[in-house]
């Protein structure tokens, strides 16, 4: 899993900002569908995510972020209280992500184990 994540973040932030610099926002568009489509076959589809039945796994979001973060520090020299915006935010976007996919659970029958 760990690497996964690793090769996941490494990606988004080591080709994404060239590809938009170089294409704008087609270069944006089509990083996010190669990178992200890539790293979620790799991820999910071939396993190095585990994916137990009926529970909701770990998905990409926070090995993106905890990059950015690495990113911030060691390319901008930003101090990791700069930072501390980015993680608070993640850790909200997880939670309503974690209700939200609680209620889609509860309320649609496919979804259920």
């Amino acid at each position: 899993m760990f690497i996964g994540a690793m090769i996941t973040g490494a990606l988004v932030f080591g080709i994404w900002p060239e590809m938009w610099k170089s294409y704008g926002i087609m270069g944006g568009w089509l990083s996010a569908v190669i990178i992200i489509g890539l790293c979620w076959f790799m991820n999910h589809w071939l396993g190095l995510f585990s994916n137990p039945d009926g529970k909701i796994w770990i998905d990409q979001g926070m090995p993106i972020a905890s990059a950015g973060i690495a990113w911030a520090i060691v390319r901008f020299g930003a101090d990791f209280t700069d930072c501390l915006p980015t993680f608070f935010l993640l850790i909200i976007g997880g939670i309503l992500g974690g209700i939200a996919a609680y209620y889609v659970k509860q309320h649609n029958p496919n979804f259920k184990t």
